[in-house]
């Protein structure tokens, strides 16, 4: 019989290999469909950590020759460069691969860009106080000129930067640049530490798309606040951005023209302490004035994902039609103050200001900070406010079709009668029409079907005991709640 071949293009085997060595957020930022139904933890075909995916990488290569000239680019498509030494030997990596070797052992430049045309996220992480030499920024900068396809920039700054530094490496990076990511801390805005607001920095990337600023820390925020203007800048596809709860920041935001504009990111962990929240709150609403009616995705992240602490945003000011009048994703925590007013319901519990008129266009909400002990209807918490301000209030949310708790996945709860709470609650939707999902996007009649699976098992294990015992009637499992 005749041999099948078995050979695959190599465009096809590079993409099997980036699958298994793929890491979230390596090649690129965006952070994504919010509501994207997850899976639980298999730590023993887990995800890939980057330690663990670098070191399938140098594997791969290794294989044969074949894989070595598909896989190589693997190597360099997210280069994290974190210190004095691996700057260096990147340097000299990119530079050397640009050249090649003569017979009598000389080296010659090529045009072929080397190495440096597979690096698409580069990262700087300057941590140590000791990178203060002029020889380890122009090391950054050469690592920047040998990346002429580069699509993400992360910057990540402890100290502030040099005076030129940053002028110098906006030079370099490539003018296609899509995604850019920068982390401050300790900002002093009066003391000029931010150059990367300015109007000559930014202005160059025309086809930026994500912009994500939510890691910046300004100290004085609050008393320079009247002080700062800022110049308008055009985004013209910036279709994501990141800000934290920083009212600096927000007014710097309302002030740039992003015509394509959907998808914002209000992060409150960037918050500094001495900022309060009705500076923050009034130029959010600022904020909405200008780009309110573009949003189609919100994301709150919480000030902290281990505090119970709300963050300074309420969710009223979004689920306003006059505020985000075409908003259809809403994502925020549980310990986020309710929409509704629910003292009736639970005394303990507090509200944002109140709704006075329906959200048209609302149709997906995301509740992160669930477990299953704040599900139990004699247990009043937080997160009750919230499933019963959406249930209850049903008119409020006219397009509602999905309320999905985020992190909660009723089948990895250790819990005997979370399947039970948590199909009480989502009868208690479907009576109003709404589906409520857990984190893994399973309903109430998949866990139903899963708890009378295990119920099942239970029943044949517990009849073999009671006939050894020579019983004839066992029960089974305790009552559910009603």
């Amino acid at each position: 019989m005749p041999k099948l071949p078995h050979n695959l293009p190599p465009e096809l085997w590079l993409e099997i290999f980036r699958y298994a060595t793929h890491v979230p957020r390596a090649r690129s930022i965006a952070p994504g469909d919010p509501l994207v139904p997850e899976k639980p933890v298999d730590y023993a075909r887990g995800m890939n950590s980057p330690i663990q995916s670098m070191r399938t990488k140098c594997a791969l290569v290794r294989v044969c020759h074949a894989w070595n000239a598909i896989t190589t680019e693997l190597l360099y498509e997210h280069v994290v460069l974190g210190s004095a030494q691996r700057i260096e030997a990147l340097c000299k990596v990119l530079r050397e691969s640009r050249r090649e070797v003569r017979e009598d052992g000389t080296l010659q430049k090529v045009e072929d860009p080397g190495y440096g045309q597979w690096v698409r996220h580069l990262e700087v992480r300057r941590w140590a106080r000791s990178h203060q030499t002029q020889s380890y920024w122009q090391a950054i900068i050469r690592t920047v000129s040998y990346c002429s396809r580069l699509r993400v920039f992360s910057g990540v700054w402890q100290e502030p930067l040099p005076d030129g530094f940053l002028p110098v490496l906006v030079q370099y990076l490539p003018p296609s640049l899509q995604e850019l990511f920068w982390q401050q801390d300790s900002v002093l805005i009066v003391s000029k530490e931010l150059p990367v607001l300015a109007s000559s920095v930014l202005a160059k990337f025309s086809v930026l798309r994500i912009l994500d600023l939510r890691k910046i820390c300004i100290l004085d925020a609050g008393r320079s606040l009247q002080h700062i203007t800022f110049e308008s800048l055009r985004f013209p596809h910036v279709t994501h951005l990141a800000l934290p709860t920083c009212p600096l920041l927000l007014r710097y935001a309302s002030k740039q023209l992003m015509p394509e504009l959907h998808h914002l990111v209000l992060d409150a962990s960037g918050a500094p302490r001495t900022v309060h929240a009705p500076f923050a709150t009034k130029e959010l609403m600022c904020f909405l004035d200008v780009y309110g009616h573009q949003l189609r995705t919100v994301e709150l992240l919480p000030s902290n994902t281990q505090s119970m602490r709300p963050g300074p945003i309420n969710i009223s000011t979004f689920l306003s039609p006059s505020a985000c009048a075409n908003l259809e994703t809403l994502v925020f925590d549980s310990p986020t103050p309710s929409a509704v007013n629910l003292a009736y319901y639970n005394a303990n519990v507090s509200s944002a200001p109140p709704l006075e008129e329906a959200h048209p266009t609302l149709r997906r909400i995301g509740i992160r900070g669930i477990s299953v002990s704040q599900l139990y209807p004699n247990k009043p918490a937080q997160a009750q406010a919230h499933l019963e301000a959406f249930s209850a209030y049903r008119a409020f949310f006219p397009a509602l079709e999905l309320v999905r708790t985020l992190g909660f996945l009723v089948g990895t709860s250790t819990d005997p009668f979370a399947p039970d709470v948590f199909i009480w609650w989502t009868e208690k939707y479907e009576r109003v029409g709404v589906d409520l999902q857990d984190g893994e996007g399973v309903s109430s009649r998949e866990v139903a079907k899963a708890a009378d699976s295990d119920l099942a098992e239970k029943e044949i294990l517990v009849a073999k005991g009671a006939r050894e015992e020579g019983q004839t009637k066992v029960p089974i499992v305790d009552p559910g709640i009603a």
